[in-house]
């Protein structure tokens, strides 16, 4: 008897179990799928802010990447770990690289394709804390004997002591600028890079030094990094002589890159940046160069940036602004008096640029192979200006332009440049369509 009483209170302590547990299973779900929209929704964030989530620590991934794998779009270690890598030739090294191809079309000149980078990679683990990176660039061809080149774009040896200590030595990507630190063609939006980053920050930049780097956080939503390096410096050629001078009104101080092999003379230049991200979404830096340039150790050049990135939702607004000063001795003052040289003294620039980034739904909808869903259209507006100096050195170009990435790593881009300038190259208006993709 007392055992058919029991039944039904079997039956229902059961029940109650049974709908508490799916309860809980309900509970669950819902706190999962809460959390996966939350996580992606941090993705998409740190994507379009250009956060990396790797710490200084870390090295490129040693597998093949995925489809889904995101690029990073802001320096670690110094803007150059920050890849994806294709194969991995073991456990130790890892090999990648990039590509671009440019159609232009020049007002008054022919148009023309131009094979503009063959870029591979090639990193190696030697322990956990010390590592090596180099890049190699191909440039058009990359044939030395006719208009081409190939040249190592930096090479380096680091060694990890602690997140906010690193030592390099090496051929080294200086960080003068931001540009100079992620210029790789797929990262960037538009085909061109900015005028003040050819002409005052010499995109690319690479130097023989040592120095060392790091990044520390303050809060825990706040970043600091830093680098410094001592290194060889600009070849500005001879302060005594004004047709050996490297400056000029037309290139800046482009031309006066120095070697990776010998220095012109015993003064070595400091270079480095300091950056700060307050908060995911805002990061500015401040940049600076300063060493001899002349082969009689004399006379200084001096040039300081500043950079920021400000991302709010779709919306991007990045920008750097340069300046340049050249000590020019008696000699070279006196020339330029004359009217025998053009030589500049003062050098400034900046460029202010906005993007917004947007997929329509329903190309997505309706082509989901080719519009995928990290698929991306970017609209891009640039304006920048330069002054270099002289009678011939002012310009100002005015670009818009529109891309789409069907991946992250893989960019189509269509440009339409506005150039004002003093010098009739620097006046013509530009078509480009572009494409660059890491490998």
């Amino acid at each position: 008897m007392s055992v058919l009483r029991s039944a039904p209170i079997c039956g229902l302590i059961a029940l109650l179990a049974s709908a508490a547990t799916h309860a809980q299973n309900a509970d669950l779900e819902k706190k999962v799928a809460d959390l996966e929209a939350q996580v992606k929704a941090l993705q998409d964030a740190l994507r379009r802010a250009g956060i990396t989530t790797a710490t200084a620590g870390d090295f490129p991934r040693s597998e093949r990447a995925g489809d889904d794998e995101q690029v990073a779009r802001t320096p670690s270690l110094g803007g150059i770990y920050d890849k994806p890598f294709l194969l991995s030739a073991g456990k130790k090294v890892h090999i990648g690289g990039y590509v671009d191809m440019e159609f232009i079309d020049t007002e008054g000149k022919n148009s023309t394709f131009d094979q503009h980078r063959l870029i591979p990679f090639i990193y190696g683990d030697i322990t956990d804390n010390l590592k090596f990176a180099t890049e190699i660039e191909f440039e058009h061809g990359g044939n030395p004997d006719g208009d081409g080149e190939i040249k190592i774009e930096f090479a380096t040896l680091d060694y990890i002591l602690t997140d906010w200590l690193t030592l390099r030595g090496g051929i080294i990507l200086t960080p003068l600028g931001k540009v100079n630190l992620v210029h790789d063609s797929p990262l960037q939006d538009l085909t061109d890079r900015p005028l003040v980053s050819r002409n005052i920050f010499p995109t690319t930049l690479s130097e023989s030094g040592f120095g060392f780097l790091g990044e520390v956080y303050p809060t825990d939503s706040s970043k600091l990094s830093y680098e410094i390096y001592l290194l060889n410096g600009f070849n500005g050629g001879s302060s005594e002589d004004a047709t050996d001078v490297a400056f000029s009104t037309s290139g800046g101080v482009r031309s006066a890159r120095g070697s990776q092999k010998t220095d012109n003379n015993n003064n070595k230049a400091v270079a480095g940046r300091v950056g700060f991200s307050p908060f995911l979404g805002v990061d500015v830096g401040g940049s600076w160069h300063v060493g001899k340039w002349d082969n009689e150790s004399k006379e200084t050049l001096a040039i300081y940036g500043v950079d920021w990135t400000l991302q709010k939702g779709p919306f991007e607004l990045i920008g750097e602004m340069g300046f340049a000063d050249i000590d020019l001795s008696s000699t070279l003052q006196a020339s330029n008096t004359a009217g025998t040289s053009d030589i500049p003294e003062d050098l400034f620039g900046y460029y202010v640029q906005g993007n917004y980034h947007f997929m329509p739904e329903f190309l997505q909808d309706s082509t989901p192979s080719i519009f995928r869903e990290e698929s991306t259209f970017t609209a891009v507006v640039r304006y920048g200006h330069i002054d270099l100096d002289g009678t011939t050195g002012e310009t100002d170009r005015l670009t818009i332009g529109l891309n789409f990435r069907p991946v992250e790593r893989a960019v189509f881009k269509l440009d339409y440049q506005f150039n004002d300038g003093d010098r009739a190259s620097a006046d013509a208006n530009e078509l480009i369509f572009s494409f660059a993709s890491y490998f």
